[in-house]
């Protein structure tokens, strides 16, 4: 194939199948994800395929849909960036400068003057649309995770598509740019959610509510029988499940009596169908419910008692990793529920109230296991350099545009040899020994005990934070929820014993960080979305319990900062609602609805309509394309 064929290679470039959508946060809402080709078809066809040049036209839609029809749940403010660039094709410099923000800087080298390139985040406000006016950004993280454009600690560029077609001098146009932006492995990330499904609830709990009525019933008849009373107790205590929902062991106690009271032949035959036919029917209502059990609720160590319809969603990328020390990881939580399909993050939540009965979606936690580590042992600059966290996902396209010129070079060497270049030779043997490592590397799962670390998209918690935020945005726009806070730092992951990324990612009530001071990630992410959706952001009351069940175990915690603490010594106390019930009990306080003692302080963002939308998928900012600051770290 000729140099010339290769270079104009390309215009069709990454064609993704056609999305497919998937059901995620509520009914309405769908998700488009985008499947690629099997690899090397899809290299062999970049490579090999020539192409006529016909108009190109733009795939342009609303802001961030990425070119489709269908929203999808998150899309990307670069794709709407890249399609400013126009119908032309354009150099891998051209790209460049309209990705990156480029400037000079002087300095002094053994005190002569010199000068050097620095590439910074570019910044872009939208012109139209609902987010008119909003200023977005380019983020590295994005280039690196869609593998467009990879930058060294030096701000080089070193890999991607983008370093391939400067390579070679292929021009490309935004349709292309945009593919590999739609091919980014974040947009393919699936929710799982575990928890109680709505409909299924309220289903649930008339079948127990009719239950219950039809046992009170018998048990008013059967007063005087110590045996049948006995039996109906038992019956009528199982059917009061904590929480509104039957554990399995509570719902074969609850079968098991059922059988004593129904063998026995102490009721009525009339009176054992009856039984029969409503126990029956919370049987079926159950098995919905259990279906989608959740596995933390318990845990009070990580987990505020008192809130309604507490949740977990797992986001996963059901897909091999190939350079991965194991293709596919469960990550450290949900594997029994979820499986084997790369656990990226997961959100614990709950829904409380405000004083003036608006409804709340209250983080108990977000957490990635699989990107822990990694953020806490590179820096931002060596997580997205290539080197050690090396992205599969659209190398081959790279490499086969490197692997396509190899028989050239080799040309090009014996006649660099024969005329004796020993400059261009050593150019032409550095390029081809570029291209034999990233071949190795990328051909090949990563050693245990290398030093690279696994890939895994949003390895910073402020990408993972922010992208569980949105969802949670998008999901409480859906169901009519009007915030979406964060529970405090001293009101549960304290409980875990003090750790200064737990501080710094939730903060407190005020929104500050570590010694309540500076901000704290998930505050700040808060705060940066509130100004980019039009709402407002702050500390906001919200409920310890029910409102509507006004009786209250109280408890409270006490915590006590460690020595090197700036807060070294202080004290904090916590109260929570064990429990809560409609009437008084031994130990019970009398907490109405609207009563002060009813509620918390937390950093909040209120809900507005726009949420409803696409979601922008990586922060609206962030720091420099290369940059020095040591990463967020979390726990």
């Amino acid at each position: 194939m000729s140099l010339k064929a290769l270079l104009r290679a390309g215009k069709e470039l990454l064609k993704a199948k056609k999305p497919s959508a998937t059901p995620t946060t509520g009914q309405q809402q769908r998700q488009i994800t985008y499947e690629p080709k099997p690899s090397q078809s899809q290299a062999k066809e970049l490579v090999t395929q020539e192409l006529k040049n016909p108009p190109v036209v733009l795939k342009k839609t609303k802001p961030l849909q990425m070119g489709d029809d269908m929203a999808p749940a998150f899309g990307s403010s670069t794709y709407d960036w890249a399609m400013r660039m126009g119908r032309s094709k354009y150099t891998a410099d051209e790209w460049l400068d309209h990705l990156t923000s480029t400037r000079k800087v002087n300095f002094k080298i053994f005190g002569k003057p010199a000068q050097k390139t620095v590439r910074e985040q570019k910044r872009f406000k939208y012109d139209s649309g609902p987010f008119a006016g909003k200023e977005v950004s380019v983020s590295k993280e994005e280039l690196f995770d869609s593998n467009l454009a990879v930058f060294n600690e030096a701000g080089d560029l070193t890999g991607g598509l983008l370093y391939a077609a400067k390579k070679f001098g292929l021009k490309l146009d935004a349709n292309e740019v945009g593919a590999m932006l739609k091919l980014n492995p974040i947009n393919r990330l699936k929710p799982i959610e575990l928890g109680v499904n709505k409909a299924a609830q309220e289903a649930f709990e008339v079948s127990a509510k009719n239950a219950r009525n039809t046992v009170r019933d018998l048990q008013v008849k059967y007063k005087d029988n110590d045996a049948i009373k006995y039996e109906l107790d038992n019956l009528q205590y199982y059917l009061k499940a904590d929480g509104g929902s039957l554990s399995r062991s509570a719902l074969r106690d609850l079968n098991d009596t059922l059988k004593n009271l129904t063998k026995s032949g102490m009721v009525a035959v009339d009176e054992k169908k009856t039984l029969n036919k409503v126990i029956g029917d919370i049987n079926n209502k159950v098995g919905p419910m259990q279906a989608t059990k959740t596995r933390y609720g318990n845990e009070t160590n990580y987990t505020l008692q008192g809130g309604k319809d507490y949740r977990e969603t797992i986001f996963t990328l059901p897909e091999d990793i190939p350079t991965n020390a194991s293709l596919r990881s469960t990550g450290g939580h949900f594997g029994d529920e979820i499986g084997n399909v790369n656990n990226i993050y997961h959100i614990r939540y709950d829904t409380r109230f405000t004083p003036d009965g608006k409804k709340v979606f209250m983080i108990n936690e977000i957490q990635s296991d699989v990107n822990q580590s990694i953020a806490k042992s590179l820096t931002k600059a060596q997580q997205l350099s290539g080197e050690q966290r090396l992205n599969p996902f659209n190398a081959d396209i790279e490499l086969n545009l490197l692997v396509s010129q190899r028989g050239k070079m080799l040309k090009d060497l014996d006649d660099a040899v024969a005329r004796n270049e020993f400059g261009r030779v050593n150019a032409i043997s550095s390029s081809m020994k570029d291209i034999n490592t990233k071949l190795k590397r990328i051909s090949s799962q990563r050693d245990y005990n290398s030093n690279q670390k696994d890939y895994f998209p949003m390895v910073e918690a402020d990408s993972y934070g922010d992208h569980a935020l949105k969802y949670l945005m998008q999901k409480a726009a859906r169901e009519n929820v009007d915030y979406v806070a964060v529970a405090p730092f001293d009101k549960v992951s304290f409980r875990q014993g003090y750790k200064a990324g737990n501080e710094r990612f939730y903060g407190y009530a005020n929104g500050k960080g570590i010694g309540k001071k500076g901000k704290a990630v998930i505050p700040d992410v808060m705060s940066k979305n509130a100004r980019f959706y039009g709402s407002q952001a702050g500390p906001t009351k919200i409920s310890l319990s029910d409102p509507t069940k006004p009786y209250k175990n109280v408890s409270s915690d006490t915590f006590k900062y460690p020595k090197d603490h700036p807060l070294k010594g202080k004290e904090i106390k916590s109260s929570y609602h064990s429990s809560s019930g409609m009437n008084p009990e031994k130990g019970t306080k009398n907490i109405p609805e609207g009563d002060p003692r009813l509620y918390f302080d937390a950093y909040a963002i209120k809900v507005v309509p726009l949420m409803r939308n696409t979601q922008k998928t990586y922060k609206s900012k962030g720091g420099l394309v290369v940059d020095m600051f040591k990463p967020i770290r979390y726990n």
